[in-house]
């Protein structure tokens, strides 16, 4: 599985917008300045959360974008949908929308595995809220982060 750009450009906005609650709102050019996102990329990435209803637009004087509910009801599950529409493409749904004809549809194996899966990626990311990815430890990215040790570790909300 691999964790798009977009996916990642959209959870750093939706973290700095979750950090400055005491702001009205964040321009797109302040988050793009922030997070170092080209601006037109921004401006995509916070038209699809607006339409998910995720974030919310000021204009005027002070104008911007902020939070439409509190960070502790937003998770990294429904960001991912706002941007990507789904979390988790299974391998078995290519075929059954019929772009191609699996030979094993009868009586596959893996099949189960993959589902497994998705629910499982499915249930972590809806689990994360913005709240705790504000309250984890800051860490270095990168090269930096493969030496410090341990990981982000969270106890996933009830569903």
């Amino acid at each position: 599985m691999r964790i798009s750009s977009l996916t990642e450009y959209a959870a750093r906005l939706m973290t700095v917008l979750a950090r400055a609650k005491d702001e009205a709102s964040v321009s797109a050019d302040r988050l793009s300045a922030l997070e170092n996102i080209p601006a037109d990329y921004v401006n995509q990435i916070l038209l699809k959360l607006k339409r998910a209803g995720l974030v919310e637009s000021r204009r005027g004087q002070g104008g911007g974008y902020a939070l439409s509910r509190p960070p502790r009801s937003v998770t990294l599950g429904q960001i991912v949908r706002a941007v990507e529409g789904r979390i988790f493409e299974g391998v078995c749904e290519k075929y059954e929308s019929g772009e191609r004809d699996c030979r094993h549809q009868s009586r596959c194996a893996i099949s189960p595995v993959w589902r497994k899966l998705a629910a499982l990626v499915e249930s972590y990311l809806d689990g994360v809220t913005l709240e705790q990815i504000m309250e984890e430890k800051q860490a270095a990215c990168g090269a930096a982060a493969a030496e410090a040790s341990g990981g982000m570790q969270w106890t996933t909300r009830p569903q």
